[in-house]
């Protein structure tokens, strides 16, 4: 597919070649003319000029618009070459019937006129160069446009696909959320109905801003930051607070301004903490932490566990968060986990500005 852009810029390139060209010719003729003639600049000296360039706009017309997009273009390598050649032999005998002698060069006196050229003469020889170059140059410039044009159109599909595994990555986080939150809920309605209640309220909030922020590809760090402790806020609800320590550490407003971030991007961990790192039968934390510091948002969210519980063996939201991250970030991010001492720890550090992604 062709960018039209790109188009236009391979057609100025060719106008100008040909202006550079024709003006060139023209010099060089009134050079000559100027050993034997006073006017430089006749109807007749334009006439040979126009007989002198129309076989070279000639092949290059058949050669850029015939032969390399219907052969060249179409894999047909051996058909190009061939009609190449043909065309070239039939514009190089064009050019010797112009010098018939039924078609004199006016202007020179009798003992300088242009008799019919032979067949290996040397301007024959130079009018045979001439249509090479031709061809070889206009080859040259449609290939390396060619070339360009499909480096921008495997770029574009690259981003539309990324954009598109992007979308389904999400598609499928929302839900697990969704499933989980649910579940919770349909846990509380048995143990407390009025916690219950207030539990759905808070789902509402949080699936508001679901609705209509996490569709974006990147929203406003703040936003993500509240997002984080109306969910906090929920799961305390859930869990007794004798048995379940949450502590939370988030940078303060005047310092998330400018800064975006993938919606969802931390929740994922989030829910993972609470997945594993909660138990009734004993005690349990976790610990979260998010800075600011050196143009990087720093996440860190430590949980303890029991074996059982497997933490090593990811879930589908871990997996497609490690997707997102890839694909967001490229290797401008750094993710790691790590479990010891009953303790799981996730710390992952990304740009803090936009602009700094490498596949945004």
């Amino acid at each position: 597919m062709k960018h039209l852009p790109n188009r236009r810029i391979e057609t100025t390139v060719y106008i100008l070649g040909w202006i550079l060209i024709v003006g060139i010719m023209l010099l060089d003729m009134m050079r000559t003319r100027s050993y034997t003639e006073t006017n430089l600049l006749t109807p007749e000296l334009l006439t040979r000029l126009l007989a002198g360039v129309c076989p070279f706009i000639i092949l290059f017309l058949v050669n850029n618009y015939l032969l390399i997009p219907r052969l060249l273009l179409r894999n047909r390598q051996v058909a190009y070459l061939i009609a190449a050649l043909a065309a070239i032999a039939i514009v190089w005998g064009l050019q010797g019937t112009l010098h018939h002698p039924g078609h004199p060069h006016p202007g020179p006196p009798p003992f300088l006129e242009c008799r019919p050229r032979p067949l290996f003469s040397f301007p024959r020889f130079l009018d045979f160069t001439y249509d090479l170059l031709i061809v070889g140059i206009n080859l040259a410039i449609a290939l390396m446009f060619r070339r360009y044009d499909e480096r921008l159109e495997l770029e574009s599909r690259r981003k539309a696909a990324a954009e598109n595994r992007l979308n389904y990555l999400k598609a499928q986080i929302n839900p697990h959320f969704y499933m989980n939150m649910l579940n919770n809920i349909h846990g509380m309605i048995e143990i407390n109905p009025p916690k219950a209640q207030e539990m759905v309220l808070d789902l509402s909030r949080l699936m508001r801003y679901l609705l209509y922020d996490s569709s974006r590809m990147m929203v406003p760090l703040e936003a993500e930051l509240d997002f984080i402790r109306n969910y906090l806020r929920l799961m305390r609800i859930r869990y007794p607070e004798n048995k379940l320590r949450i502590t939370c550490e988030l940078p303060e407003t005047p310092l998330t301004s400018g800064v975006d971030v993938p919606p969802l991007l931390f929740l994922v961990y989030i829910e993972n903490a609470f997945k594993h790192g909660v138990s009734y039968r004993r005690d349990s934390f976790i610990d979260i932490s998010i800075r600011i510091r050196d143009n990087r948002v720093e996440f860190s969210c430590v949980n303890s566990f029991t074996p059982s519980a497997s933490p090593h063996t990811p879930g589908i939201g871990l997996r497609n968060s490690a997707q997102r991250l890839r694909l967001i970030y490229g290797d401008d991010c750094a993710l790691t986990t790590s479990c010891a001492d009953d303790r799981y720890t996730v710390t992952l550090s990304i740009p803090s500005h936009e602009d700094s992604h490498s596949n945004s």
